[in-house]
Protein backbone atom coordinates (compact mmCIF):
# COMPACT_ATOMS: atom_id res chain seq x y z
CA UNK A 1 0.00 0.00 0.00
CA UNK A 2 1.80 3.66 -0.77
CA UNK A 3 1.20 5.05 2.37
CA UNK A 4 3.64 2.78 4.31
CA UNK A 5 6.37 3.67 1.67
CA UNK A 6 6.07 7.15 2.16
CA UNK A 7 5.70 7.88 5.77
CA UNK A 8 8.82 8.20 7.93
CA UNK A 9 7.29 6.28 10.37
CA UNK A 10 7.41 2.72 9.01
CA UNK A 11 10.17 0.23 9.92
CA UNK A 12 12.67 0.07 7.01
CA UNK A 13 14.73 -2.79 5.33
CA UNK A 14 17.56 -1.17 6.92
CA UNK A 15 16.18 -1.22 11.10
CA UNK A 16 16.04 -5.09 10.31
CA UNK A 17 19.94 -4.94 9.01
CA UNK A 18 20.97 -3.49 12.23
CA UNK A 19 20.11 -4.31 15.61
CA UNK A 20 19.45 -1.12 16.87
CA UNK A 21 16.34 -2.08 19.26
CA UNK A 22 16.00 0.60 21.28
CA UNK A 23 12.33 1.25 21.89
CA UNK A 24 11.60 4.41 20.54
CA UNK A 25 9.32 6.50 18.62
CA UNK A 26 9.78 6.14 14.94
CA UNK A 27 8.58 9.97 14.29
CA UNK A 28 7.98 12.61 17.21
CA UNK A 29 6.07 15.16 15.30
CA UNK A 30 2.33 14.65 14.01
CA UNK A 31 2.01 13.94 10.43
CA UNK A 32 0.48 16.39 7.42
CA UNK A 33 -3.00 15.80 7.14
CA UNK A 34 -3.60 13.96 3.29
CA UNK A 35 -6.13 15.81 0.49
CA UNK A 36 -9.04 14.22 1.01
CA UNK A 37 -10.02 12.25 -2.12
CA UNK A 38 -12.13 13.71 -5.08
CA UNK A 39 -15.72 13.13 -4.67
CA UNK A 40 -15.62 13.06 -1.35
CA UNK A 41 -15.92 14.31 1.83
CA UNK A 42 -13.76 14.57 4.98
CA UNK A 43 -13.86 11.80 7.91
CA UNK A 44 -16.36 12.05 10.70
CA UNK A 45 -15.89 10.20 13.81
CA UNK A 46 -19.25 7.97 14.58
CA UNK A 47 -20.93 7.42 17.39
CA UNK A 48 -24.02 4.96 18.89
CA UNK A 49 -26.25 7.13 16.68
CA UNK A 50 -24.46 5.36 13.77
CA UNK A 51 -24.46 2.14 14.90
CA UNK A 52 -27.12 0.77 12.47
CA UNK A 53 -25.71 2.41 9.61
CA UNK A 54 -22.16 0.85 10.11
CA UNK A 55 -23.46 -2.42 10.81
CA UNK A 56 -25.50 -2.20 7.00
CA UNK A 57 -22.02 -1.19 5.61
CA UNK A 58 -19.77 -3.65 7.18
CA UNK A 59 -22.25 -6.64 6.26
CA UNK A 60 -22.28 -5.39 2.76
CA UNK A 61 -18.86 -4.52 1.81
CA UNK A 62 -16.84 -6.27 5.13
CA UNK A 63 -15.53 -9.46 3.45
CA UNK A 64 -14.06 -11.67 0.67
CA UNK A 65 -15.27 -14.22 -1.79
CA UNK A 66 -15.18 -17.12 0.94
CA UNK A 67 -16.88 -14.91 4.24
CA UNK A 68 -18.71 -12.09 5.62
CA UNK A 69 -18.85 -9.81 8.05
CA UNK A 70 -22.15 -10.46 10.11
CA UNK A 71 -22.25 -7.35 11.90
CA UNK A 72 -25.28 -6.00 13.84
CA UNK A 73 -25.62 -2.46 15.46
CA UNK A 74 -26.11 -4.26 18.86
CA UNK A 75 -22.11 -5.51 18.34
CA UNK A 76 -20.66 -2.40 16.64
CA UNK A 77 -22.16 -0.08 19.41
CA UNK A 78 -19.91 -1.72 21.88
CA UNK A 79 -16.92 0.05 19.51
CA UNK A 80 -18.60 3.37 18.99
CA UNK A 81 -19.49 3.64 22.86
CA UNK A 82 -16.05 2.91 23.72
CA UNK A 83 -14.65 6.39 24.23
CA UNK A 84 -10.91 5.31 23.82
CA UNK A 85 -11.84 3.07 20.31
CA UNK A 86 -11.60 6.17 17.36
CA UNK A 87 -13.97 5.00 14.06
CA UNK A 88 -13.85 7.22 11.50
CA UNK A 89 -16.00 7.16 8.11
CA UNK A 90 -15.86 9.00 4.98
CA UNK A 91 -18.64 9.42 2.74
CA UNK A 92 -19.19 10.52 -0.53
CA UNK A 93 -21.40 13.97 -1.52
CA UNK A 94 -24.63 11.81 -2.14
CA UNK A 95 -24.21 11.06 1.52
CA UNK A 96 -23.54 7.15 0.87
CA UNK A 97 -21.33 5.41 3.72
CA UNK A 98 -17.68 4.91 1.43
CA UNK A 99 -14.87 3.65 3.71
CA UNK A 100 -14.07 2.74 7.64
CA UNK A 101 -11.14 2.67 9.75
CA UNK A 102 -11.15 2.07 13.49
CA UNK A 103 -8.15 2.20 15.92
CA UNK A 104 -8.33 0.37 19.22
CA UNK A 105 -6.35 0.37 22.07
CA UNK A 106 -4.14 -2.80 22.20
CA UNK A 107 -4.29 -3.45 25.90
CA UNK A 108 -7.06 -2.18 28.29
CA UNK A 109 -3.86 -0.87 30.14
CA UNK A 110 0.13 -0.60 29.71
CA UNK A 111 1.93 -2.58 26.82
CA UNK A 112 5.42 -3.71 27.89
CA UNK A 113 7.96 -4.71 25.81
CA UNK A 114 10.79 -7.18 25.69
CA UNK A 115 13.65 -4.07 24.71
CA UNK A 116 12.62 -2.60 27.70
CA UNK A 117 9.41 -0.15 26.25
CA UNK A 118 6.24 0.80 28.13
CA UNK A 119 3.50 2.52 26.69
CA UNK A 120 0.21 3.81 28.11
CA UNK A 121 -2.42 1.98 26.84
CA UNK A 122 -3.67 4.85 24.53
CA UNK A 123 -0.18 5.10 22.75
CA UNK A 124 0.07 1.62 21.49
CA UNK A 125 -3.11 1.04 19.06
CA UNK A 126 -4.38 -1.21 16.43
CA UNK A 127 -5.56 -0.55 12.98
CA UNK A 128 -8.45 -2.06 11.50
CA UNK A 129 -11.70 -2.28 10.52
CA UNK A 130 -10.22 -0.86 7.51
CA UNK A 131 -13.21 -1.13 5.03
CA UNK A 132 -14.15 0.48 1.44
CA UNK A 133 -17.51 -0.21 -0.20
CA UNK A 134 -17.11 -2.19 -3.20
CA UNK A 135 -18.14 0.17 -5.61
CA UNK A 136 -14.85 2.70 -4.60
CA UNK A 137 -12.14 0.26 -4.34
CA UNK A 138 -8.75 0.82 -5.79
CA UNK A 139 -8.94 4.31 -5.50
CA UNK A 140 -6.46 5.39 -2.70
CA UNK A 141 -8.82 5.66 -0.46
CA UNK A 142 -7.65 3.27 2.15
CA UNK A 143 -4.56 4.86 2.05
CA UNK A 144 -5.99 7.78 2.65
CA UNK A 145 -8.04 5.93 6.09
CA UNK A 146 -4.88 5.27 7.14
CA UNK A 147 -2.83 8.62 6.60
CA UNK A 148 -6.23 10.44 8.35
CA UNK A 149 -6.43 8.04 11.17
CA UNK A 150 -2.51 8.29 12.06
CA UNK A 151 -2.88 12.18 12.40
CA UNK A 152 -6.21 11.71 14.40
CA UNK A 153 -4.19 9.46 16.81
CA UNK A 154 -0.92 11.76 16.97
CA UNK A 155 -2.92 15.09 18.08
CA UNK A 156 -2.07 14.34 21.41
CA UNK A 157 1.70 13.11 20.83
CA UNK A 158 3.24 10.54 19.29
CA UNK A 159 0.98 6.85 19.30
CA UNK A 160 2.09 3.39 17.77
CA UNK A 161 -0.39 0.89 15.90
CA UNK A 162 -0.02 -2.56 15.77
CA UNK A 163 -2.09 -3.69 12.17
CA UNK A 164 -2.55 -7.43 11.23
CA UNK A 165 -3.17 -8.92 7.27
CA UNK A 166 -4.32 -12.49 6.01
CA UNK A 167 -2.49 -12.80 3.17
CA UNK A 168 -2.04 -16.30 0.83
CA UNK A 169 1.24 -17.05 1.65
CA UNK A 170 4.25 -15.69 3.74
CA UNK A 171 6.40 -12.73 1.04
CA UNK A 172 9.80 -13.67 0.78
CA UNK A 173 10.88 -10.54 2.03
CA UNK A 174 8.63 -8.38 4.94
CA UNK A 175 8.58 -6.12 7.61
CA UNK A 176 6.18 -8.09 9.49
CA UNK A 177 7.41 -8.22 12.91
CA UNK A 178 5.59 -11.67 13.08
CA UNK A 179 4.16 -14.30 10.98
CA UNK A 180 2.00 -17.59 11.70
CA UNK A 181 0.44 -20.10 8.98
CA UNK A 182 -3.40 -20.54 9.55
CA UNK A 183 -4.60 -24.65 10.05
CA UNK A 184 -8.86 -25.10 9.40
CA UNK A 185 -11.25 -27.28 10.82
CA UNK A 186 -14.78 -27.90 10.50
CA UNK A 187 -16.05 -28.45 14.19
CA UNK A 188 -18.63 -31.15 13.31
CA UNK A 189 -15.73 -33.71 12.24
CA UNK A 190 -14.02 -33.07 16.26
CA UNK A 191 -13.60 -35.45 18.27
CA UNK A 192 -13.24 -35.10 21.95
CA UNK A 193 -10.76 -36.51 24.09
CA UNK A 194 -9.95 -34.36 26.88
CA UNK A 195 -12.58 -32.79 29.38
CA UNK A 196 -12.75 -29.36 29.01
CA UNK A 197 -14.92 -26.24 30.79
CA UNK A 198 -15.00 -22.35 30.73
CA UNK A 199 -13.45 -20.69 32.63
CA UNK A 200 -15.20 -17.40 33.95
CA UNK A 201 -13.83 -14.09 32.00
CA UNK A 202 -13.10 -12.54 35.63
CA UNK A 203 -11.37 -14.95 36.64
CA UNK A 204 -8.75 -15.13 34.10
CA UNK A 205 -8.97 -11.58 34.31
CA UNK A 206 -7.39 -11.71 37.25
CA UNK A 207 -4.73 -14.40 36.47
CA UNK A 208 -4.41 -12.45 33.49
CA UNK A 209 -3.86 -8.92 35.21
CA UNK A 210 -1.16 -10.64 38.01
CA UNK A 211 1.05 -12.66 35.69
CA UNK A 212 1.57 -10.44 32.40
CA UNK A 213 4.54 -7.94 34.14
CA UNK A 214 6.66 -11.17 34.34
CA UNK A 215 6.38 -12.58 30.86
CA UNK A 216 8.12 -9.82 29.17
CA UNK A 217 11.56 -10.86 29.68
CA UNK A 218 10.50 -14.89 29.59
CA UNK A 219 11.30 -17.31 26.89
CA UNK A 220 9.89 -15.72 23.61
CA UNK A 221 11.74 -17.83 21.33
CA UNK A 222 14.77 -15.38 20.89
CA UNK A 223 12.45 -13.48 19.35
CA UNK A 224 11.54 -10.88 21.77
CA UNK A 225 8.25 -10.18 23.25
CA UNK A 226 4.77 -7.33 23.27
CA UNK A 227 2.54 -7.99 26.09
CA UNK A 228 -0.89 -6.38 26.40
CA UNK A 229 -0.78 -6.64 30.24
CA UNK A 230 -4.61 -6.53 30.26
CA UNK A 231 -6.69 -8.18 28.28
CA UNK A 232 -10.17 -6.90 26.36
CA UNK A 233 -13.25 -8.53 25.99
CA UNK A 234 -15.59 -5.66 24.79
CA UNK A 235 -18.54 -7.40 23.40
CA UNK A 236 -17.93 -10.35 25.15
CA UNK A 237 -16.76 -12.74 22.69
CA UNK A 238 -13.74 -14.40 23.78
CA UNK A 239 -14.14 -17.98 25.42
CA UNK A 240 -11.55 -18.77 28.07
CA UNK A 241 -11.46 -22.97 28.48
CA UNK A 242 -9.39 -24.84 30.66
CA UNK A 243 -8.62 -28.97 30.79
CA UNK A 244 -10.74 -30.44 33.77
CA UNK A 245 -8.59 -31.57 36.29
CA UNK A 246 -8.16 -35.27 36.53
CA UNK A 247 -6.32 -35.42 39.65
CA UNK A 248 -5.48 -33.12 42.77
CA UNK A 249 -1.54 -32.45 42.37
CA UNK A 250 -0.58 -29.65 43.72
CA UNK A 251 1.17 -27.17 41.07
CA UNK A 252 -0.05 -28.96 38.09
CA UNK A 253 -0.58 -27.37 34.76
CA UNK A 254 -3.68 -27.05 33.47
CA UNK A 255 -3.94 -26.11 30.01
CA UNK A 256 -5.94 -23.00 28.71
CA UNK A 257 -7.43 -21.90 25.16
CA UNK A 258 -8.89 -18.82 24.79
CA UNK A 259 -11.31 -18.78 21.36
CA UNK A 260 -12.79 -15.55 19.46
CA UNK A 261 -16.22 -15.75 17.89
CA UNK A 262 -14.42 -13.41 14.78
CA UNK A 263 -18.56 -13.03 13.52
CA UNK A 264 -17.64 -13.88 10.35
CA UNK A 265 -19.63 -15.82 8.39
CA UNK A 266 -18.53 -18.55 5.87
CA UNK A 267 -19.31 -18.82 2.14
CA UNK A 268 -21.24 -20.93 1.50
CA UNK A 269 -22.64 -23.06 3.94
CA UNK A 270 -23.10 -19.85 6.55
CA UNK A 271 -20.76 -21.66 9.31
CA UNK A 272 -19.83 -19.53 12.52
CA UNK A 273 -16.02 -18.68 12.20
CA UNK A 274 -13.82 -19.23 15.34
CA UNK A 275 -10.56 -18.73 16.07
CA UNK A 276 -7.66 -19.89 18.67
CA UNK A 277 -6.03 -16.55 19.94
CA UNK A 278 -4.09 -17.82 22.75
CA UNK A 279 -2.46 -20.83 24.29
CA UNK A 280 -1.62 -21.51 27.72
CA UNK A 281 -0.84 -22.50 31.17
CA UNK A 282 -2.21 -22.22 34.92
CA UNK A 283 0.32 -23.28 37.39
CA UNK A 284 -0.18 -22.82 41.05
CA UNK A 285 -2.50 -20.18 40.81
CA UNK A 286 -0.09 -18.36 37.91
CA UNK A 287 -0.84 -17.98 33.96
CA UNK A 288 2.31 -18.55 31.30
CA UNK A 289 1.74 -17.83 27.80
CA UNK A 290 2.58 -21.95 25.70
CA UNK A 291 6.16 -22.55 25.18
CA UNK A 292 7.19 -25.67 25.63
CA UNK A 293 6.59 -26.80 22.52
CA UNK A 294 4.58 -29.71 24.04
CA UNK A 295 1.41 -29.97 21.63
CA UNK A 296 -2.63 -28.10 21.91
CA UNK A 297 -4.02 -30.27 19.67
CA UNK A 298 -6.03 -33.07 21.52
CA UNK A 299 -6.74 -30.40 23.84
CA UNK A 300 -8.05 -27.53 20.98
CA UNK A 301 -9.80 -30.48 19.60
CA UNK A 302 -12.01 -31.27 22.38
CA UNK A 303 -12.57 -27.04 22.74
CA UNK A 304 -13.44 -26.93 19.09
CA UNK A 305 -15.95 -29.83 19.37
CA UNK A 306 -18.16 -27.32 21.77
CA UNK A 307 -18.73 -25.23 19.00
CA UNK A 308 -21.53 -27.28 16.54
CA UNK A 309 -21.44 -27.11 13.15
CA UNK A 310 -18.63 -23.99 12.55
CA UNK A 311 -15.29 -23.60 11.43
CA UNK A 312 -11.98 -22.96 13.63
CA UNK A 313 -8.53 -21.57 12.45
CA UNK A 314 -5.41 -22.33 14.77
CA UNK A 315 -2.18 -20.81 13.81
CA UNK A 316 1.19 -22.28 14.20
CA UNK A 317 2.54 -19.95 16.46
CA UNK A 318 2.95 -20.73 20.00
CA UNK A 319 -0.23 -18.74 20.76
CA UNK A 320 -2.05 -19.66 18.37
CA UNK A 321 -2.30 -23.29 18.82
CA UNK A 322 1.27 -24.46 17.42
CA UNK A 323 -0.49 -26.08 13.81
CA UNK A 324 1.58 -28.18 12.14
CA UNK A 325 1.53 -29.69 8.18
CA UNK A 326 1.07 -32.98 10.13
CA UNK A 327 -1.74 -32.54 12.22
CA UNK A 328 -3.92 -35.00 10.42
CA UNK A 329 -7.25 -35.18 8.68
CA UNK A 330 -9.83 -33.37 9.28
CA UNK A 331 -7.21 -30.61 9.42
CA UNK A 332 -6.24 -28.51 6.74
CA UNK A 333 -3.23 -26.80 7.07
CA UNK A 334 -1.60 -24.10 5.13
CA UNK A 335 -4.96 -23.69 2.92
CA UNK A 336 -6.10 -20.84 4.22
CA UNK A 337 -3.30 -18.37 4.03
CA UNK A 338 -0.73 -17.03 6.69
CA UNK A 339 -1.56 -14.14 9.54
CA UNK A 340 1.16 -11.56 9.82
CA UNK A 341 1.40 -9.24 12.59
CA UNK A 342 3.40 -5.49 11.63
CA UNK A 343 3.82 -2.02 13.59
CA UNK A 344 3.92 1.73 12.84
CA UNK A 345 5.83 4.29 14.64
CA UNK A 346 7.60 2.01 17.11
CA UNK A 347 10.89 0.17 16.92
CA UNK A 348 9.55 -3.78 18.09
CA UNK A 349 12.02 -6.29 19.81
CA UNK A 350 12.68 -8.07 16.67
CA UNK A 351 11.23 -8.44 13.16
CA UNK A 352 10.16 -11.95 11.87
CA UNK A 353 9.78 -14.10 15.19
CA UNK A 354 7.97 -10.95 17.73
CA UNK A 355 5.74 -12.92 20.14
CA UNK A 356 2.52 -10.74 20.22
CA UNK A 357 1.34 -11.55 23.72
CA UNK A 358 -2.32 -10.45 23.53
CA UNK A 359 -5.89 -11.42 24.52
CA UNK A 360 -8.26 -9.02 22.25
CA UNK A 361 -11.65 -9.19 20.00
CA UNK A 362 -10.24 -8.44 16.61
CA UNK A 363 -12.60 -6.67 13.81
Amino acid sequence: MPFWNKTIAAPRWIDMIFPDRTPRYLRLTPPDEPPVPAELSPPVRLTSADAESLAVFWRENYGDEDWYMDATAEWVDTYLRDTGVIVLAIYCYAGDMVGTIVSTPFSGERTLTSNGGELDHQKMRVIEGLCISKKWRSKGIAGYLIGIMDCWTSRSGPAAHLWSREMPAAPLLTTAISTDTYAMVKTRLLEPSLGCEKMAWTEFLGFWNSSAAGWVHGNGGGGGRIVATKPVNRANHLDVWIIKKRREVEGDPRKVVVVLNTRRRAIPGDEQIYEVVWCGYLVAGRLLPNGDGRGFRPFIESVGSKYSNSILFVSSGRLGGEARADWPVPWRFGRSGVHSWHIYNYMPPAFGGCEIIAVREEL
